[in-house]
């Protein structure tokens, strides 16, 4: 894994709150993998923690008992701490992407 930090700050309703790895890695331990009979399609950012991909809001709710305020906060404090991100496309969004993921102009 690359060089990272062992923990990483993100927002929830304004306030910042830290993460570490060791929490991350104890969250994905209780939670099912995403992959497996809760997986949604209605779910499009993913992080890989050892061989499960986990939603990545319910990880860190999970990992911190706060819920980030958005998937772009909880996926960029994930991706700090170097766990690979994943995004699952299918049909328009390979085409035109996600809507709420967009760069507006």
């Amino acid at each position: 894994m690359r060089n990272k930090p062992d923990s990483a700050e993100f927002a929830s309703a304004g306030t910042r709150h830290t993460v570490t790895r060791a929490q991350v890695e104890a969250a994905a331990s209780r939670l099912p993998p995403a992959h497996s009979a809760t997986f949604s399609q209605n779910r499009v950012w993913y992080a890989l923690v050892g061989t499960g991909l986990h939603y990545v809001t319910d990880l860190m709710a999970e990992a911190t008992g706060t819920k980030p305020s958005d998937v772009e906060t909880a996926r960029l404090a994930l991706d700090a701490l170097g766990f690979p991100i994943v995004c699952w496309a299918w049909g328009d969004l390979l085409t035109t992407g996600h809507p709420g993921h967009r760069i507006r102009r």
